[in-house]
């Protein structure tokens, strides 16, 4: 599958899970897998399949 079909319904998630602009939470996304050392498109798929939930109170 292309990662992009995973990495535009994880941004519209992590929006919601935030409450936060579509930009703001690939932002999040991003930061997310830089600093877990991990490729963008496996943190979107954890994402979308729900292994990964972000909440409010994570900076």
């Amino acid at each position: 599958m292309d990662s992009r079909a995973e990495l535009f319904p994880a941004q519209g998630m992590v929006m919601v899970q935030f409450g936060v602009q579509l930009t703001a939470a690939l932002v999040r996304l991003r930061a997310y897998a830089y600093t877990e050392n991990r490729p963008l498109a496996d943190v979107a798929r954890d994402v979308v399949t729900r292994r990964l939930r972000f909440d409010r109170d994570q900076p």
